[in-house]
């Protein structure tokens, strides 16, 4: 199959409908549910396919839904799309194993390339390679606070936001960073967001 699929899962049916007609214009096979269950029911497909996922929902949060699929060992690249995220969920999002936190409302460009690069992603890269086993322990010489930090800043957080949602100054927020690529023997966000993106099947 050629065809690029996505999972959407919305209790809101306005966003549902949105998303849908945003992602068959694009040329992706589209399904959606207005639910964790439901999905976890479906027979979900784990190749080129990603889900496109609410954070906060009645019956079943995102994070949960995300634990559930790994529980089962069900392998597909995450966006997570929402507008309730403050800086805790963005890390049990990122740390559980998610592409990118998308904050509604995006443009359609945004959430389409957010997607089509977790696609990729997972093409490119097995989960339980040794290369993605060296990544997590890379990244398990890190502190808790550390870790925080390098994932925020993997996903593409400033310094300004990390630093207002941790509590903590901006100078000490750039000092973790600059902890973290000495820990690391790094030079970019480009490798830090490699390491983090190998490593995360790991980070559950």
């Amino acid at each position: 199959m050629n065809n690029k699929i996505i999972y959407i899962v919305d209790d809101e049916e306005n966003v549902r409908t949105t998303l849908e007609n945003v992602f068959r214009l694009a040329g992706f096979v589209v399904h959606i549910f207005d639910n964790p269950f439901s999905a976890i029911a479906a027979s979900l497909e784990t190749q080129n396919s990603c889900i496109l996922l609410d954070l906060s929902m009645p019956e079943m949060g995102g994070i949960e839904f995300q634990q559930l699929l790994h529980k089962k060992r069900i392998s597909i690249p995450i966006v997570f799309y929402t507008g309730k995220a403050d800086i805790d969920s963005a890390v049990d999002a990122m740390s559980g194993g998610a592409f990118s936190l998308v904050r509604k409302p995006a443009a359609n460009s945004v959430l389409i390339e957010k997607v089509l690069g977790a696609i990729q992603m997972h093409k490119d890269q097995d989960p339980f390679s040794d290369e993605s086993e060296q990544a997590y322990a890379s990244l398990q010489i890190l502190s808790k606070r550390e870790l925080q930090v390098a994932l925020l800043v993997a996903n593409g957080e400033t310094a300004a936001d990390i630093a207002e949602h941790l509590f903590i100054s901006r100078r000490t927020v750039e000092a973790h960073r600059a902890n973290i690529f000495e820990k690391l023997d790094i030079k970019s966000v480009a490798r830090l967001a490699q390491l983090v993106l190998l490593a995360k099947v790991h980070l559950v």
